[in-house]
C-alpha cells in the first residue's frame, strides 16, 4: 500500500506545510551568521515613571516620620545608636530619590529632549537624571565622579546621624562638635582629592576631544544596569581591566569601610580620624588614576591623529 507522503529530492530543504497552510520555516544553511537578538529600548525620556512618585512620597513620609522619633529619643543605648544610624541612611536615600525625580521631570520638559540623540538611545538614558552625577560624556560609569559621590554620602549620613544624636547624648552637642573642635583637617583631603582626580580626567578628555583628534565612543546601545555600571568603574575604553582604576575603587572602599565602623563604634567623637597610611593609599591611588587618564587619552590622540589627517 502506497501513501502520498515522498522523501524530498537531495540537496532540497523539506518545506512542509502545517496545519495553517504555511510553510515550516527553512533551516539556516551552514555558514549563515545567526539572526542579531532586538536591542533593548530605554524608557522614553519624555515621561517619568508614576513609580518614582510613588517612591519619593513614601520615602520621603517614612523618612520624616522616623527622623522624628529617632531625634526625640534621651536613651544614648546601642539600639538607639542603630537606629539612628538607619534613620540616617534613610533620610540620605530619600534626599537622593527626590532630587532624582526632580531631575527627572525638569529634563523631560526641556526642549529637545524627545529628539536628543535619536541614533543612541542608551547614551541618553544613562545621562538622565541623578545617574549623571557618575557618568561620563560618553554614557560610560565615571572612577573618578563615583568617588565624589561616596564621599559626599558618607559625610552627609555621618553628619545627619549626628544631629538625630543631639538629644540623646546628654555631655554635648555632637554636631555642633564635629563641626567645630573635633572637625578633622583630613577630610578635606578626602572630599578634595576625588574632585581634583574628577576634574583632571574630565580636563584631560575634554580636551582632546574639543580639538576633534580624540572623541570617545559611546556606550553601546542596550547597555545598562547595576552590574554594568559596577563593571565600567575598573575597566579601560577596551573594556579590560584597567589596573589604575582598580587601584583606586579599592583603596577608596577600604578606607569607606574604615571610616563606617569607627563612626558607629565612636559617634560621640564625631568624623573619625582617618589614619595616614590610609590618606597615602587614596592620594597615590588617585594620582596614579590620573596620570594614566591623561596618558591613555594622550596616545589614542596620536592613533586617531593619523586617521584624521
Amino acid at each position: 500500500m502506497t501513501t502520498d507522503t515522498q522523501n524530498p529530492a537531495p540537496g532540497v530543504p523539506d518545506t512542509q506545510t502545517t496545519a495553517s497552510g504555511l510553510p515550516d520555516a527553512v533551516s539556516t544553511a551552514p555558514g549563515t551568521p545567526p539572526p542579531t537578538p532586538p536591542v533593548r529600548r530605554p524608557p522614553d525620556p519624555r515621561h517619568v515613571a508614576p513609580g518614582w512618585w510613588l517612591l519619593a512620597v513614601v520615602a520621603v513620609g517614612v523618612a520624616a516620620w522616623l527622623t522624628v522619633v529617632v531625634a526625640r529619643g534621651t536613651h544614648f543605648t546601642t539600639g538607639h545608636r542603630t537606629a539612628s544610624a538607619w534613620t540616617a541612611l534613610l533620610v540620605v536615600a530619600a534626599l537622593a530619590i527626590v532630587a532624582q525625580v526632580i531631575l527627572l521631570w525638569y529634563q523631560s520638559r526641556l526642549p529637545g529632549t524627545a529628539g536628543a540623540a535619536p541614533d543612541q538611545p542608551t547614551l541618553a538614558f544613562r545621562r538622565r537624571g541623578l545617574k549623571a552625577a557618575v557618568m561620563g560624556q560618553d554614557g560610560r560609569a565615571s572612577t573618578s565622579k563615583t568617588q565624589v559621590v561616596l564621599w559626599t554620602a558618607a559625610v552627609v549620613w555621618a553628619l545627619v546621624d549626628l544631629l538625630l544624636l543631639a538629644r540623646a547624648y546628654h555631655g554635648a552637642n555632637l554636631f555642633t562638635n564635629a563641626v567645630t573642635s573635633n572637625w578633622r583637617p583630613e577630610y578635606l583631603v578626602l572630599l578634595g582629592v576625588p574632585i581634583a582626580a574628577a576634574t583632571a580626567a574630565k580636563a584631560a578628555v575634554a580636551g582632546a576631544s574639543v580639538s576633534g583628534a580624540y572623541v570617545r565612543d559611546p556606550v553601546g546601545n542596550g547597555v545598562w544596569g547595576l552590574l554594568a555600571g559596577v563593571a565600567e568603574l575598573f575597566t579601560g575604553d577596551d573594556d579590560a581591566v584597567a589596573w589604575a582604576d582598580l587601584q583606586y575603587v579599592v583603596f577608596t572602599l577600604i578606607t569607606l569601610a574604615y571610616f563606617a565602623s569607627q563612626f558607629l563604634a565612636q559617634p560621640t567623637a564625631g568624623l573619625p580620624p582617618v589614619p595616614a597610611a590610609l590618606l597615602t593609599l587614596m592620594g597615590v591611588s588617585a594620582t596614579g588614576y590620573t596620570a594614566n587618564k591623561i596618558v591613555s587619552t594622550k596616545v589614542n590622540t596620536k592613533q586617531a591623529s593619523p586617521a584624521g589627517q
